[in-house]
């Protein structure tokens, strides 16, 4: 697989010195009116890709939500390198960014106007970076937000969120809607971004088995609201059988 990052556009990047993070749920809990997460405790360490697995409902983007900082409610608690993220807001999306299922953003705004004001709250936001990013996924910058394929929107959301080198990086369905060309292209992209600094932890959810097999390391499989396995992949495939298949008989899948 090509990396897009070449020696000149590594060293025009200027440094971004923020430490690796472990991030833990301790007992972590929400209480929906029709719906139960139920108390869970997780780790992630820093250089982890970790994939959130299970079908619409299951809790996924609640305990995404809760590591951003944007879930107001909850028991138990959520750390980044063993601090609470309550007491680090607003500071706390300097180091987590956010890829939400659908692109957030003004329509009538271009591409460009849509990261220039990105830049303006992020002190970390990289320009050579971004540029680096928008070439490679092949972005018009003239573009208006309003009329951009479904392919597109994922492709911006992701520089949204990348663009700053957060130390977490939460993907929320990231690929969904996506044809399969498109979908390879975008997790190449994430593959090839998250392998120029291994100190980072990715965690994505997604209803999509095969991304599993092509970006994570580790899966944790969410069904009914509790958490029903936590696997490393590598451990999943070794009788030779397919993760895939192995995904499917945790879910239940008939």
């Amino acid at each position: 697989m090509r990396n897009p990052f070449n020696q000149r556009d590594a060293a025009r990047r200027a440094p971004i010195t923020i430490p690796d993070y472990d991030i833990e749920l301790c007992s972590f809990s929400v209480k929906y009116p029709l719906f139960q997460l139920e108390p869970l405790s997780i780790r992630l360490t820093a250089g982890e890709r970790v994939a959130l697995v299970g079908p619409n409902g299951a809790g996924k983007t609640t305990i995404l939500r809760a590591l951003s900082g944007s879930l107001p409610s909850y028991e138990g608690e959520v750390l980044l390198g063993g601090t609470d993220t309550r007491s680090l807001l607003p500071g706390l999306r300097n180091h987590v960014g956010v890829m939400p299922e659908r692109l957030l953003g003004f329509g009538w705004m271009t591409v460009r106007q849509h990261f220039d004001l990105l830049a303006r709250f992020y002190d970390s936001w990289d320009r050579e970076y971004e540029s680096v990013l928008t070439d490679r996924l092949e972005i018009s910058e003239k573009a208006n937000l309003g009329t951009l394929s479904s392919g597109t929107r994922a492709k911006v959301a992701f520089v949204s969120a990348e663009a700053r080198r957060p130390r977490v990086l939460l993907l929320d369905e990231p690929t969904a809607g996506l044809d399969p060309v498109m979908r390879r292209h975008l997790i190449d992209v994430v593959v090839d971004s998250l392998d120029e600094d291994g100190g980072r932890i990715v965690l994505f959810s997604t209803h999509i088995l095969e991304d599993v097999e092509w970006l994570a390391e580790r899966v944790l499989v969410l069904l009914d609201g509790a958490l029903v396995a936590d696997r490393l992949v590598q451990h999943m495939c070794a009788d030779g059988g397919s993760l895939t298949s192995a995904l499917f008989d945790l879910l239940d899948v008939e």
